[in-house]
């Protein structure tokens, strides 16, 4: 169940049989010319309320904005500062584990969000390990939603190298299963990413992971439409929607032994 739907009464009923909690984190930013700004929230949320679902569990209010600074050159992208995202996260843990929260379990959907929930998440353990408070320390898990397995070998299959890193196919595919007929498509648009873009090497490949790109003026001279090596155009909502429903079993499994 959603926490902002919840009462309080019914927060203290579910910390009786269960200390876990969901909080999905995405970002608001550009997505290539056919993808919406909110894919990375849209698609961690719809796997996180997914898994909610089979598993009983609560989710928090989606985190959707994240460090994108690079992408402040297409018009819509909201960045956060690292350090504001730092800081939301560490607000986001404080009020939930004086209530008695022990699990938190961030279901991720941007990669800039990774190093900023796990820094985070370390300043927060570092109270119990500094001695400013005592008993159980309580425990974080970030987890990416293409990194599940079964997820992560359909888009590979699906996809190959046009999966690229921003813009991709499978994050869009599953936007437009969500979405349905609320997805944006705009035939210009779609008839702009006909063709693929430049392929990405190894060595982009390893120097960009997590986002970790350049100043805005320096990242649109080089993906000038958005797409970072991604053949958006190959996204189908019938893929997106069996790449949804992997991810979600994939993450009920390990959200079940983390909680456990």
């Amino acid at each position: 169940m959603r926490l902002i739907h919840s009462r309080w009464p019914q927060v203290v009923q579910y910390l009786e049989h269960c200390r876990g909690i969901l909080i999905p984190t995405g970002s608001t930013e550009q997505h290539g010319p056919i993808g919406p700004i909110g894919t990375d929230a849209l698609v961690a949320e719809a796997i996180a309320l997914g898994a909610a679902s089979r598993g009983g569990w609560l989710v928090a209010p989606t985190l959707s904005l994240g460090p994108a600074q690079f992408n402040l050159g297409f018009p819509g992208t909201i960045a956060l500062r690292s350090s504001t995202m730092m800081a939301v996260v560490g607000d986001v843990l404080e009020s939930l584990a004086v209530q008695g929260f022990e699990r938190f379990y961030f279901l991720n959907g941007h990669g800039a969000n990774i190093a900023a929930v796990n820094a985070a998440c370390q300043d927060f353990y570092a109270q119990w390990s500094l001695g400013r408070r005592s008993a159980a320390a309580p425990r974080c898990r970030l987890r990416s939603w293409w990194e599940y397995p079964g997820a992560d070998q359909m888009r590979k299959s699906l996809y190959g190298t046009w999966e690229g890193l921003h813009a991709t196919p499978s994050e869009l595919a599953i936007s437009m299963a969500v979405l349905g007929s609320d997805y944006p498509y705009d035939e210009a648009a779609l008839a702009q990413v006909g063709q693929p873009p430049p392929a990405l090497t190894a060595e982009d490949l390893r120097l960009m992971g997590g986002d970790n790109h350049p100043d805005s003026n320096a990242h649109r001279s080089r993906f000038p439409d958005g797409r970072v090596g991604s053949h958006s155009a190959l996204a189908r909502a019938e893929a997106g929607q069996a790449l949804l429903q992997a991810a979600i079993s994939d993450a009920h499994q390990d959200i079940s032994e983390f909680f456990a």
